[in-house]
């Protein structure tokens, strides 16, 4: 009976941050009718270029070790701080899809101007079948779709998820990496051969998700693969144990 009063909330809650309200384009909160973002939205933390090729953190604010990736490099139009991250937090967690719509022109945006290639495709990182049933949606695959249309580049369904890890959240650095060792495969390994591939992801804090999926893109062909997230975490100074 709790399951089922539990399951009629989250479905009224979908269909009233769908339908029924006014609510901010970029963190979904409840807005005025005459607004398109909150007060909290209107400043948000730019993350300004040029940016750091490691880290992808505005080159004023890095203060990383500058550890190469599997990936070229990340571009990001944010930081990952304030109303950014209760943008994420509710686009992941609060049944918001449609921020995808703002966040993936803000991607577009900076991809465009940080970016003077042409890409042959798009892709973005998977989640497992259980946290897709209990998401009902990946936010990566949103993104990557929007941007796709945007920049007309093809959308490719590489990546998938073949081994179970704990969430990223609550792990540290060292953690994170080990953690998604070894989780991601190819569906198809010959499509990426010679390829020059955009990998899409909501956030970048270590990395070590992004870096995952690129090594094998990497693993089985690509040619190169650059990434591309809504906002980046500062790393943290060294000494920081926060």
């Amino acid at each position: 009976c709790y399951s089922m009063i539990s399951d009629l909330k989250i479905v009224l809650e979908k269909i009233s941050n769908i339908f029924f309200t006014k609510r901010c384009e970029f963190c979904g909160e409840v807005i005025e009718f005459d607004k398109t973002v909150c007060p909290d939205c209107e400043n948000l933390p730019v993350n300004k270029p040029p940016y750091c090729t490691y880290c992808g953190v505005s080159k004023e604010k890095c203060n990383c070790d500058k550890h190469k990736s599997e990936y070229k490099q990340i571009v990001a139009p944010y930081l990952y701080q304030d109303n950014v991250k209760r943008a994420v937090l509710n686009f992941k967690s609060a049944y918001m899809p449609f921020l995808s719509k703002r966040f993936a022109r803000d991607m577009a945006k900076c991809i465009q101007e940080n970016y003077f290639m042409q890409f042959d495709m798009i892709t973005y990182t998977p989640l497992s079948k259980k946290s897709l049933r209990k998401r009902d949606y990946n936010q990566a695959y949103l993104l990557a779709n929007e941007i796709s249309k945007i920049l007309d580049i093809p959308l490719a369904d590489l990546l998938i998820k073949v081994r179970k890890t704990k969430e990223q959240k609550s792990l540290n650095s060292r953690e994170r990496k080990t953690n998604v060792y070894g989780a991601f495969d190819l569906k198809d390994k010959d499509i990426v051969i010679n390829k020059r591939i955009l990998l899409i992801d909501d956030v970048k804090t270590t990395g070590s998700t992004l870096n995952e999926c690129a090594k094998m893109l990497n693993i089985y062909g690509a040619q190169s693969v650059w990434a591309a997230t809504l906002a980046v975490a500062v790393p943290k100074e060294k000494g920081d144990k926060k």
